[in-house]
């Protein structure tokens, strides 16, 4: 049978505690009395403030200039908080003190998030094939930068084909719709040139002569012999006319031949009007075909178009050179990029749904964050404001990014607000994925009084300055402070704007009233 030990009892315990806090306790007065005993009495080591930027450093004083330099005086005034201590100026040296006067201005702070790089999301295009069909070729390799209009891949269509091959017909009957065209137009000019010649009587052999070699169809037919009998038909009445004046025929005979020639006349007449209606009519039907030509051409050349496919390949159908190759889809990048990645081989079934590539533009990227509630004043301020950029795995590098977008609404379950900034990627040092620390300018709106942050110390739950009123008297006085940057704290209470206050080389003072506050106990 397994036993199980009992858990040791806290009876046991409690005196082992106890014993280590008494020892604990009675180990630091030893060594606070120590200290007081050492800095009154022989040569001593005082450490610097660790609120300062100066280093641990070592100082011996003689004990007589140490017995008539420095002394501990308690205000008597109501405020307990102040205490005066006196220090020699020739002390201060040694003693690393460094006063400064207490400044009133601008505060500026900044602070820092955590964000990412992410893509560009305006120049990241995703691959599509437009038109079912099988990989004839693929150009491209996964990370490799290409131009834009650079081939990626070839995918051979029916559909493709069928289009080009319409487009093709569409244009043999626009070329042929064109000619018709031209040569109606030139047959119209010639037989209107004609006709106006008949009207004015021109003779029959100079009309001939003119018109010859002019393409006219059967207009020239038509109109000649009705001309030709109309001519005839003028000249019977002419010489019927001037027989009859001597006798020599019946005035029966002349009034026939007048009938005759005015028929002819109408004749001719009636003949001009039908050879223009028809001129008229049929110049009409060919300029009309020319347009519907057109349009079944621009209808096949915008199919293709639509389908996304290259203007050169539209410009350059030929199906008697080209051959199979006609179905041929060239897939072509938009823009300049790398080929992130690449779901596509050779002899493959490809659909207009299935992602081929995806090509991104890492020139540049996005630094993306997420604002917190309390820093919500800011987002208005931050439009198109710079923010520096800074990643641990580049510690010599800075990037600046422009904040473009910063979001309307919260996130419920993270209490935040999206941030987007731009930033230049020319050398692709920031990668996609990449954690950041993002950080944020904000200024105070109003001039505050501001100290550096080693003038501040610590004691007993309670922060205070040295404020140094003249020669080597200083006082202890405490404040209230504000918000802190790198460099510098706001003091909301405790000091005022041209005061002089300590700010390296407190802690000789900060040890002498800690020892003095250890002795009145």
């Amino acid at each position: 049978m397994n036993r199980t030990e009992p858990a040791p009892s806290n009876r046991v315990r409690t005196p082992i505690v106890l014993g280590s806090c008494f020892l604990l306790a009675l180990s630091i007065s030893i060594c606070l009395m120590a200290f007081r005993w050492q800095t009154a009495h022989s040569e001593t080591t005082v450490p610097v403030d660790p609120n300062s930027d100066v280093a641990m450093q070592k100082t011996t004083l003689e004990d007589d200039r140490q017995k008539s330099s420095v002394s501990t005086i308690h205000a008597s005034d109501a405020e307990s908080s102040e205490t005066r201590l006196t220090l020699a100026p020739e002390q201060w040296q040694a003693s690393g003190i460094e006063i400064e006067a207490v400044n009133s201005g601008p505060f500026q702070k900044r602070f820092q998030l955590t964000g990412k790089i992410s893509l560009n999301q305006d120049r990241l295009a995703h691959i599509y094939s437009m038109v079912e069909g099988t990989v004839d070729s693929v150009s491209v390799s996964l990370g490799q930068r290409v131009k834009t209009d650079d081939l990626l891949a070839v995918v051979h269509s029916r559909e493709v084909g069928a289009a080009k091959l319409e487009l093709y017909q569409a244009r043999l009957q626009l070329e042929l719709a064109k000619t018709k065209d031209r040569l109606q137009s030139e047959i119209a000019k010639n037989a209107n040139q004609l006709i106006e010649s008949l009207r004015q009587g021109a003779d029959i052999k100079q009309i001939e002569r003119e018109f010859r070699n002019r393409p006219m169809g059967d207009f020239r037919e038509r109109a000649l012999a009705s001309y030709s009998n109309l001519l005839k038909s003028e000249a019977d009445v002419d010489r019927l006319r001037s027989v009859a004046e001597s006798g020599a025929v019946s005035g029966k005979q002349l009034l026939a031949a007048t009938a005759n020639r005015n028929a002819d006349q109408a004749t001719v007449q009636s003949r001009i009007e039908q050879i223009q209606y028809e001129l008229n009519t049929s110049t009409l039907l060919t300029s009309q075909a020319v347009k519907v030509a057109q349009a079944k051409t621009l209808v096949a050349a915008t199919s293709l178009k639509i389908l996304n496919v290259d203007q050169n390949d539209i410009d350059t159908i030929d199906p008697a050179g080209q051959g199979e190759s006609i179905s041929h889809y060239a897939i072509r990048a938009p823009f300049d990029g790398t080929v992130l990645t690449k779901d596509v081989v050779l002899r493959e079934q490809v659909r207009p749904d299935v992602m081929l590539l995806s090509i991104a533009d890492l020139s540049t990227v996005w630094v993306t964050a997420n604002i917190y509630e309390e820093h919500l004043p800011l987002l208005d301020s931050l439009k198109e404001q710079t923010v520096l950029v800074r990643n641990a795995a580049l510690p010599d590098r800075v990037f600046q990014a422009r904040v473009f977008y910063t979001g309307e609404i919260m996130d419920e379950t993270t209490r935040t607000i999206s941030l987007r900034a731009i930033a230049d990627n020319a050398d692709r040092a920031l990668k996609p994925g990449m954690f950041v620390t993002i950080e944020f300018p904000s200024a105070h709106p109003t001039d505050v009084v501001q100290v550096p942050l080693s003038a501040v110390h610590e004691h007993d739950g309670k922060q205070f300055v040295f404020v140094h009123d003249q020669d080597g008297q200083f006082t202890r006085r405490d404040v209230v402070l504000g918000p802190a940057n790198q460099s510098s704290v706001v003091v909301m209470q405790g000091v005022q704007a041209g005061q002089s206050v300590v700010v390296h080389g407190g802690f000789i003072l900060k040890s002498q009233l800690l020892a003095e506050l250890m002795g009145d106990e």
